[in-house]
């Protein structure tokens, strides 16, 4: 079926529609773009674009504070919103059956907001709570550093967030103003992406937005240009943090640059995918980052190119010099053919895969839309990607990557300093690009719903295919049982090691090979382990399916855990440990799951201990692939445009050598009832308190686990109780959550908030009083309805992408729930009823079971 064109649509008030029709799913995405950022602010107003994005959300005229997430999530619609320093993007995702609906809510928010004072008093402590919180995070509190010395004139240096002394400031007057000023028809534009009446859209929209009054034009933004850098500038500061993170950045382009083409294919080619120059010499080849990436950020105004890693603080000076090193090759040495191809190859895919979803192709097209002036440029773009040679690689990189231009920033733990001076990082760059310059080497090398097809291989192994034909993407699943849970104490973190090293080598692919040829394949190769179960996944572009299957199959089947590659996986883990140390929230759930399981095997980490990590051998890795990889055990799902018989017969080939074998180790025996509450504390030296408080849930085979999914959808959300109570009505924390777990044992269901420690008690009571309320039942009916509509309609909008179908279809089966029963999952999610989740709620929210944990500052000693 040929594509059905855009259709623009301008109002006679200015405003417009964008129509990008898509027939592969009911569902509608409204992105409204208003041509308002950050930078459009005056300077008692640092932030103010962004709390006006959170107060539209509290009440209209028509609708009281929460009402219009709650009619959002009470059809299964997603809601969101972000501010940039450009624009403010307000999106909605519904059933296409919603759309009127959907239409009425946006317009409401954008064009009556009320602007409570309560309200944004109340909002005001949330977002100078997400300030704080913006403090604890270390990569967040960089890229902070990062832009202020990079735009030391330009507003793009000023955080979107705005400070807490403009925040505190903030009044309903303020609000206005800027809206006033700011949020007139002619500087919005509606994008309206998915399958929808065109022309009813267009005539809803026209009785709404399109009856706004008309205005001039908004103001001019006076934006003062940003001079160049004259000398090289650095900014390092201590944190409390155990890794080192920086940031390396040259001035680029902005996006609508002829130059953007080039400069994207450049900085993919550093540091994008596991075959880039950064990836693959710096981390895969020498180990010595524990992370490392590079990107564009090309908005209106001139951007920045930025290369970042995180690196153990002995490393820093030998990884920082090797970044610098393939950095600026690039400026000098032409790229190989393959190397090239490569990377447009993934940029393309980018754009491939985001087609997936209503959601992305909304966002596309108003970016190219509002940002280029037209959403046919997105076209324009792809075919510039093409065109992008190695000369124009080197020529880009020549322009823009070079040291007096520069900007670096950096963290460093508290009492261990990098060693080297402001000066010094300046000489050292300078010396790698000199170096770079005179030592060239030659380059390194739509359709209906299809229920899937269950066929069991001749020697057990289960394959689940589900064809999609409507975008050319397949996805790959291999699952096992595994998992911490099959785990000896002694030696946690096996499976998570035993599934990372299996794509660091196989009997006839060495860790660099397989790196490039899922590269080639313009997708992703990647391992997963968790509680339960362990495996391999992919995603990848149609055309390249058969290299892909056979790269699968390879990496799945025949890992020889090489000595080598098995210590780099170990380093990675234990960073990722000392990684995790930085994140407070992490740090909480950790703490949770530890105090509420004891001695089972869901209380510890899936990435082990130190401890642990460090006494797994490579032949401890061989023994555990070998004793699981059982085809008895294996599930392969496959989702996407596939030919099903084509997918059959290859893996009867490649997985017919894998026998049956000896039964696995026995399971755990079940968690332990909590008796009485318990509570624990780690004192970390933060901005804000983290508190997570709950109760052991329910099995994955449980016939509960319904009826707790539905409670747990009533607390959470922005349509939610706990958002609505602890957050909007008392203004407790900015960050304020509820999740339920389950797994082959019992699992757990649990809310989260960030707070101000001095609220912490007072947190984590109001946590437990939500819960306490649904097992009085406390209820309503509607309450009930709106949470399995929520559930419903999240699902089946996430059913857009292949790689989540492949993933449900793999993991049910394993699990024995039935790789075909996403399918009913409608229907027993609406089968559940008030009286079920208030059972629920009443047989496992006991107050006896509470589990209880705080992470935060201590607490001043009287």
């Amino acid at each position: 079926m040929p594509l059905e064109p855009h259709r623009l649509v301008r109002y006679p008030n200015g405003f417009e529609l964008l129509l990008v029709p898509s027939r592969t799913a009911p569902v509608l995405a409204l992105d409204l773009w208003v041509r308002a950022g950050s930078a459009c602010e005056r300077n008692h107003e640092a932030g103010i674009a962004h709390f006006v994005e959170h107060m539209l959300f509290k009440g209209t005229a028509r609708r009281p504070p929460g009402a219009l997430a709650r009619e959002v999530e009470g059809v299964g619609g997603e809601i969101n919103a972000y501010t940039s320093s450009d624009h403010t993007v307000y999106s909605l995702a519904v059933a296409s059956r919603f759309a009127d609906l959907a239409v009425d809510l946006l317009s409401d928010a954008v064009l009556q907001p009320s602007f409570d004072p309560s309200e944004l008093e109340r909002e005001k402590s949330v977002v100078l709570e997400e300030i704080k919180r913006s403090l604890d995070l270390p990569q967040h509190y960089l890229s902070q550093l990062l832009f202020a010395q990079a735009y030391r004139v330009h507003p793009y240096g000023l955080p979107v967030i705005g400070n807490e002394d403009t925040v505190a400031s903030f009044s309903r007057t303020d609000c206005v103003s800027f809206t006033a000023r700011w949020y007139r028809p002619g500087a919005m534009t509606l994008v309206a992406a998915g399958d929808a009446d065109l022309d009813r859209l267009e005539r809803l929209v026209g009785e709404s937005f399109g009856r706004a009054p008309r205005a001039l034009s908004p103001p001019r933004s006076r934006r003062r240009r940003e001079p160049l850098p004259s000398s090289f500038r650095v900014e390092v500061e201590p944190r409390d943090v155990q890794e080192v993170y920086f940031d390396l950045a040259f001035p680029g382009p902005a996006a609508s640059d002829p130059d953007v083409a080039a400069v994207d294919v450049l900085m993919a080619l550093l540091g994008q995918g596991e075959a880039s120059r950064l990836q693959h010499r710096v981390k895969l080849d020498r180990n010595l980052v524990r992370a490392v990436g590079a990107g564009a950020y090309t908005p209106v105004d001139p951007g920045l190119l930025s290369i970042g890693a995180v690196v153990d603080p002995p490393l820093f000076a030998e990884a920082y010099r090797a970044i610098c090193d393939e950095t600026f090759r690039l400026c000098v040495e032409p790229v190989g053919v393959r190397e090239l191809e490569r990377a447009k190859d993934n940029l393309e895919a980018d754009f491939i895969y985001q087609k997936e979803t209503v959601q992305g192709q909304a966002q596309k097209a108003g970016f190219f839309h509002v940002v280029l002036g037209d959403a046919g440029r997105e076209r324009d773009y792809v075919e510039a990607v093409r065109r992008v040679d190695a000369e124009a690689v080197r020529a880009a990189a020549g322009r823009h990557l070079q040291v007096r231009r520069g900007v670096l920033a950096a963290l460093h733990p508290r009492g261990r300093p990098l060693g080297w001076s402001a000066e010094e990082l300046a000489s050292l760059t300078a010396e790698t690009q000199a170096d770079a310059r005179h030592d060239h080497r030659p380059p390194r090398r739509s359709g209906r719903a299809r229920r899937p097809r269950l066929t069991r291989l001749p020697n057990g192994v289960r394959l689940l295919v589900k064809i999609n034909p409507d975008v050319p993407v397949v996805a790959l699943r291999a699952a096992l049982l595994g998992g911490s849970r099959r785990e000896d104490r002694r030696l946690s973190g096996l499976f998570h090691l035993t599934a990372e090293a299996l794509v660091h080598g196989t009997r006839s692919r060495n860790v660099f090979e397989i790196a490039h040829e899922a590269d080639d394949l313009a997708g992703q190769l990647d391992p997963f382990s968790g509680r339960n179960s362990f495996g391999l996944k992919a995603e990848l572009l149609a055309k390249y399916l058969e290299d892909g299957l056979d790269l699968f199959a390879d990496v799945l089947c025949h890992p020889t855990f090489p000595a080598d590659e098995v210590d780099k996986v170990r380093e990675d883990t234990l960073g990722a440990l000392r990684l995790r140390a930085d994140n407070p929230a992490a740090q909480a759930f950790r703490l949770f799951e530890e105090t509420l399981y004891l001695d089972h095997p869901y209380g510890r980490d899936v990435l082990g201990t130190p401890e642990t990590v460090g006494r797994i051998s490579p032949a401890d890795l061989r023994r555990t692939h070998a004793a699981f990889t059982r085809p008895e055990h294996l599930v392969v799902a496959v989702a996407g445009d596939v030919d099903p018989d084509l997918v059959a017969d290859f893996f009867a080939h490649a997985l017919g050598h894998l026998a049956p074998g000896a039964s696995l180790p026995p399971e755990p025996p079940p968690p332990r009832r909590v008796a009485e509450p318990r509570r624990a504390s780690s004192f970390a030296p933060t901005e804000q308190a983290h508190v997570v408080a709950g109760f052991l849930g329910a099995s994955l085979r449980s016939v509960d686990r319904f009826g707790l999914r539905v409670a747990n959808a009533v607390l959470a959300g922005q349509g939610g109780r706990l958002f609505r109570r602890l957050r909007d009505e008392r203004g407790l924390a900015y960050s304020v959550s509820s999740s339920t777990l389950e797994g082959l044992d019992r699992g757990y269901v649990a809310g989260y908030i960030a707070t101000n420690p001095a609220q912490a008690e007072a947190a984590r009571e109001g946590l437990l009083a939500e819960f306490q309320s649904l097992a009085r039942g406390e209820v309503t009916a509607e309450e009930i309805e709106e949470a399995k509509r929520k559930l419903v309609g999240g699902f089946e909008i996430a059913l857009q992408e292949n790689v989540f179908q492949a993933a449900q279809m793999a993991m049910d089966e394993v699990y024995g729930l039935g790789g075909q029963g996403f399918a009913s999952h409608a229907r027993q999610v609406f089968a559940v009823s008030t009286a079920d989740v208030v059972a629920a709620a009443r047989r496992y929210f006991d107050p006896s079971g509470l589990v209880s944990v705080f992470v935060g500052p201590e607490p001043p000693t009287s």
